[in-house]
């Protein structure tokens, strides 16, 4: 990876003195208002510098402005900024190192009390209208992006059916995240720690990575997720002495590292990962020193030692190197101010002898891109971005999942606030990284908070024909010029493709939207119509003009109709990536039992993988439903997991309960090393069939090597504290009473 010496084109180059000059200020002009834009920095991208909004006699008032298109605000996009004018003009200031989106064309702004209805922010609406400089503008647009991730940090679940309360919203911010991230379609996503708070008692990690298992097996989203390890995640086993030790082993069994039987053999809480699409380096670090990451060691040589030789293996490949990792360092690069004033002095401490090496293997290999969590301060408070001058690499500093803690008059508050909730979206380009600051509850991105990395890397070779079409020329090296309309160009040759019959499959035609046989700028418009709900798309036409190969049927898909029409991509997305495939009812079933018995390793790459065959009919290549599964069952044999047992509720065994005493409601209250299951009563036991004397018998299913015990209750009457044998198919039914609970008898269920 080298810094971008590509963000202006050729195009651009010509137009360099006019971008120079425009550093000075330039100015559109509407009815109401007028805007200008001091820019700070002449490179296309960079927004850092001054908004001037100055209104016209007698339109003084609240002005709210937004990052806009030829027609209308960018669609999930926060306001750039408001200002209360009262007299001469007000200003937004944009922050250094922040962008201007890869769409954006113009800014806009609305006179309002309050901000206006997303419907409403129109270009043809707005009070004033900035166009942005062609040679301020990226050279490409957001459907170039050559893969996108996600970037989260300190979700912080707590185990709060003991009380905890310390996060109160976790849970739910998290599962807001996902389905953020979800609609976003990023391809992966990566956290930088902390994704459980603590092991204290009966608070224990394995319940709460139960907790962020079930969070995220039940979201939409079904891509890989990678998981670095914070000082949450380790550092608070308490022994008898008040001394601490390090716990990796919920975490390892929990993430499944990079999902290798390897790595999760190995035991080492380290790993790293290749993007794809590119080749691009994803290394995720490990806190191995405990709780306070200011004391002791916190990366072993043996880690050091390995991160040091993938930095001298890859940082002349041409390819990014992202670092993954949970603490920031005291006084050095992104996360907060270098005094780190607020947060226990909790940062890496510089002085350590491990920390050093890291600083300095940081400064000799300067392009690589360091995200971290840990303080969970908001990103307005604008501590996101550092080189430290250019010394060292680029640190991309993430706030927090769950407990943002927030600036209240120059204090940090660490009220946990319903909706609070931040991360990135991140978009790789052949010329740029875009790290857009987002609101995950809301999926509102914050362009105050958007920031620009001018580092540089490129698509595989790997490009593969359209179906049944004559050209093999590869895709062009010249930059797409901006433009809102389909480049006027001869329709292509007619491609056809077979009438379907019951036994000859349909060979899809990606890009004919319209099923006239042929791929053209009218796809393009059905599709804009489609977007804009004014007409519709079903079945084959559907399938066939989500070029794209993501859930949804947008502009994005149009984008890339205009770019095959024009020669500049020979090739859609959905041609190169994972099959699309019918899945059968049968597998279907097969699917459900298998994501429902081991949805306690959903953050495996094997999991998402059926996941996404389940939910969205994508499979890879040459994999069926039955090979998935057992690509799954391999790695949860590897993590130490079983794959015996009942499909329902994740469990190497199942309980089974007569209701010999006719209850209307039959609970399975479990607990055990890995903490409870769930918060008293339990939960509802399933109903499995009718004996022959007319009693009903329920199962529950679990895993015994972190629950070893039950209690049956309807809610009010229970049993005894039962300690299980760890048996399969051991039958309970009530058989007397001792201190005022319920006594059991044990027999062996059969069908």
């Amino acid at each position: 990876m080298k810094r971008s010496k590509r963000l202006l084109s050729a195009l651009l180059a010509l137009l360099m003195v006019v971008s120079v000059m425009l550093v000075g200020m330039t100015t559109a002009t509407a009815a109401t208002a007028s805007i200008s834009y001091s820019f700070t920095k002449t490179t296309a991208g960079y927004a850092q510098g001054t908004i001037t909004i100055t209104p016209t006699a007698g339109n003084y008032g609240k002005y709210f402005l937004y990052w806009a298109n030829d027609t209308k605000a960018l669609e999930g996009y926060g306001e750039i900024g408001s200002v209360s004018i009262s007299s001469g003009s007000g200003k937004v200031t944009m922050p250094a190192q922040t962008a201007i989106p890869a769409d954006a064309t113009k800014v806009i702004a609305f006179k309002a009390s309050s901000e206006p209805a997303v419907s409403s922010r129109t270009v043809a609406n707005a009070s004033a209208v900035y166009a942005i400089p062609a040679s301020r503008q990226l050279s490409f647009d957001s459907a170039d992006a050559l893969y996108t991730f996600g970037a989260i940090s300190d979700p912080q679940l707590a185990n709060d059916s003991y009380g905890s309360g310390t996060y109160p919203n976790d849970e739910t911010h998290l599962a807001a995240a996902f389905e953020s991230l979800s609609k976003r379609e990023v391809d992966f996503i990566v956290s930088s720690g902390d994704t459980v708070n603590d092991q204290d008692g009966n608070r224990t990690y394995a319940a709460e990575y139960k907790r962020y298992q079930k969070i995220l097996a039940d979201s939409s989203y079904a891509n890989p997720i990678y998981e670095a390890i914070g000082n949450h995640d380790v550092g608070t086993v308490w022994n008898k002495n008040g001394g601490y030790y390090n716990a990796n082993e919920a975490y390892i069994k929990g993430t499944g590292l990079d999902s290798t039987a390897e790595t999760l053999k190995a035991g080492k809480p380290y790993f790293e990962i290749t993007e794809p699409t590119t080749g691009d380096h994803f290394i995720f670090m490990a806190l191995e020193g405990g709780f306070y990451t200011d004391r002791g060691t916190q990366f072993s040589k043996a880690q050091l030692d390995w991160l040091e030789g993938l930095l001298k293996k890859y940082y002349n490949d041409g390819k990014n190197i992202f670092i993954i990792e949970h603490a920031n360092v005291q006084g050095w690069g992104s996360g907060d101010k270098l005094t780190t004033p607020y947060y226990y002095d909790l940062g890496l401490n510089p002085a350590n002898a491990d920390v050093k090496r890291f600083v300095t293997l940081m400064e000799t290999y300067k392009e690589c891109v360091i995200i971290t969590g840990h303080t969970h301060l908001e990103l307005s408070a604008q501590y996101n971005y550092s080189d430290n001058n250019g010394t060292s690499a680029v640190m991309m500093h993430n706030s927090a999942i769950g407990g943002v803690r927030w600036m209240d008059n120059g204090s940090v508050n660490r009220d946990d606030i319903l909706g609070l909730s931040e991360g990135y979206i991140v978009e790789v380009y052949e010329d740029c990284i875009l790290f857009n600051g987002a609101n995950l509850y809301y999926n509102e991105i914050m362009p105050t908070c958007s920031y620009i990395i001018p580092f540089s890397t490129f698509a595989d070779e790997k490009v593969t024909e359209p179906k049944e079409t004559t050209t093999d020329a590869p895709i062009p090296t010249v930059t797409e010029p901006k433009t809102t309309t389909a480049p006027k160009v001869t329709d292509p040759e007619p491609t056809t493709i077979p009438t379907p019959t019951e036994t000859q499959p349909i060979d899809y035609l990606y890009g004919d939207a319209d099923l006239n046989k042929k791929i053209n700028v009218k796809d393009a418009t059905l599709i804009q119509k489609y977007a804009a709900e004014l007409e519709p798309l079903e079945g084959i036409a559907f399938t066939q003009a989500n070029v794209s190969g993501d859930k949804a049927v947008n502009v994005r898909d149009a984008t890339y109709i205009q770019k095959f029409v024009a020669g500049l991509i020979v090739a859609f997305p959905i041609e190169r990536i994972d099959d699309l495939a019918d899945v059968g009812a049968d597998d279907k079933t097969l699917a459900k039992s298998a994501l429902d018995k081991y949805y306690e390793y959903s953050s495996y790459d094997q999991y998402m993988a059926l996941k996404k065959a389940y939910k969205y009919n994508i499979i890879p290549t040459g994999e069926t439903i039955a090979t998935l599964i057992a690509d799954l069952e391999a790695i949860v044999s590897a993590a130490g997991g079983s794959t015996g047992g009942s499909s329902s509720g994740g469990g190497d065994i199942t309980v089974y309960f007569t209701n010999n005493e006719n209850w209307s409601t039959v609970n399975a209250y479990v607990w055990g090393s890995g903490g409870t299951m769930s918060s008293w009563p339990g939960s509802p036991m399933t109903y499995v069939k009718t004996n022959d004397m007319n009693q009903k018998i329920y199962s529950v299913s679990f895993s015994f090597s972190d629950y070893q015990n039950i209690i049956f209750n309807n809610g009010s009457t229970q049993t005894v504290d039962i300690a299980l044998s760890g048996s399969d198919n051991v039958g309970y039914y009530i058989s007397g009473e001792s201190g005022g609970k319920l006594t059991c008898e044990t027999y062996t269920f059969t069908n």
